[in-house]
Parts: C-alpha cells; sequence; structure tokens
C-alpha cells in the first residue's frame, strides 16, 4: 500500500493498493511479532495476523487511514482478546462445588430478606405517606376513602402515595429479579 504526504493509506477504485507495497510488509512483520508474543500457537498467530490484515484492507477501501499501523494493531488486539473470550474455559457447576439448595428453602429466605427490607424502607417514610401508602396497597382502599379517613385532600394522597412508592422502589431496586 502506498502512503501520501498525511500518511493515509491509499487504496484506488477497485480496492487495489497502489504502488508500493513496502509499509505494508513492515506492519505485517511488527504485526506478526506482537501477535506471536501474546499467542502461542504459531499457526493461530499466523491465522490472527491475517484476519487484521483483512480488515485492515476491508477498511481502507472505505475510507482513509491516517494512522494505519495504529489501526491495525487495534484491530490485533481486539482479534486477541475475542478470541480470549471463546476460549475461556467454563468450570460445570456439581454438587462439589456448588451444593444445591433446596428451592422452597431458596424462596423462603428470598421472601424474609424482602420483607425486612420492606420494614426498613417503610421506617425511613414519614407517618403520613407511610399510611397513606399501608392504607392503599395492603389495606385495598381507595383514594378517596383514604383522603376522607385523614381528613386531607385526594391530591395530597396521591402526593404522598408517588413519594412513598418512589422512595420504596429505590430502596428495594436491589432485590428486584431480572426477567431473563
Amino acid at each position: 500500500m502506498q502512503q501520501d504526504a498525511n500518511k493515509a493509506v491509499v487504496v484506488d477504485g477497485r480496492g487495489q493498493a497502489d504502488g508500493s507495497d513496502a509499509p505494508f510488509a513492515a506492519y505485517r512483520a511488527a504485526l506478526r511479532a506482537f501477535v506471536s508474543r501474546r499467542i502461542l500457537d504459531p499457526h493461530e498467530a499466523e491465522d490472527l495476523v491475517q484476519e487484521a490484515c483483512t480488515r485492515l484492507i476491508a477498511t481502507a477501501r472505505l475510507r482513509s487511514l491516517d494512522e494505519p499501523q495504529a489501526y491495525l494493531f487495534r484491530i490485533a488486539a481486539n482479534l486477541i482478546a475475542d478470541r480470549g473470550r471463546r476460549h475461556t474455559a467454563l468450570v460445570p457447576l456439581t454438587d462439589d462445588l456448588h451444593p444445591s439448595i433446596a428451592p422452597r428453602q431458596e424462596e423462603r429466605r428470598r421472601v424474609v430478606d424482602l420483607q425486612q427490607a420492606l420494614e426498613v424502607a417503610l421506617a425511613e417514610l414519614s407517618p403520613r405517606a407511610r399510611a397513606i401508602f399501608l392504607m392503599r396497597r395492603f389495606d385495598e382502599m381507595g383514594t378517596g376513602d383514604i383522603a376522607r379517613a385523614l381528613g386531607i385532600s385526594p391530591r395530597m394522597v396521591q402526593k404522598h402515595l408517588t413519594h412513598a412508592v418512589s422512595h420504596l422502589y429505590d430502596r428495594l431496586a436491589h432485590l428486584r429479579e431480572v426477567a431473563p
């Protein structure tokens, strides 16, 4: 590949490198050394070098590269990281490593934890907000009924209820289960 005065890789309209291939060969040799230090299998290292070079050429066809060597090494580093993620050995969990817990016992523990966290979070609310939340959610009273019982407007009931729900959501968010 030829480099112009701005050190950009120049590729003609057909995607072919213009002129000399010497600068690219220098990149390839340095890249091979870089990858070989990180990948022990020489055949796999050569495959990664080839893939990085192929991606560099494909990108150079689409746009000008100001620092092709840096871009090439970044491609190679990303390919090595991808390879590492693919080859990470997974250790199967066995009863020796991870004794099974009966689902009922686990669920019971989760419910107890949730109840304790709810009690703590409710105690942090103002007495009025706590009373309104309990009347609405546990006594199943409507907004108008709560307003009449406490002698406040329905709008104030909604305000306290919104504050209570927001507070509880924030305090109990860490206990929420995320659906798969």
